[in-house]
């Protein structure tokens, strides 16, 4: 009896989804400057699951790390076409 179910296989494209449908969303991260700016919402879980950066960013490497203390970012000096490929 094989009973393993590959549950990774997805993984990717259901994360596409999930960031396309705009679902559940509970961070906003503005980009850019001027009038080349553009506000993405995102999921602080898949933010902090796949980047130490954001994490302590959002985190606010505080005494209590396991807490998001932020719910808005901002990155001035990014262009938002570079950031919405990172972020995918």
């Amino acid at each position: 009896m094989n009973n393993i179910v590959d549950l990774s296989s997805g993984l990717s494209s259901d994360y596409g989804k999930l960031y396309e449908s705009g679902k559940y969303t509970d961070v906003s991260i503005q980009v850019g400057s001027g009038q080349n700016n553009k506000i993405f919402l995102a999921h602080a879980l898949v933010l902090c699951t796949r980047s130490t950066y954001l994490e302590n960013r959002l985190t606010g490497n505080t005494e209590a790390p396991n807490e998001i203390q932020r719910t808005t970012m901002a990155f001035e000096e990014v262009v938002p076409d570079v950031f919405e490929i990172l972020l995918r």
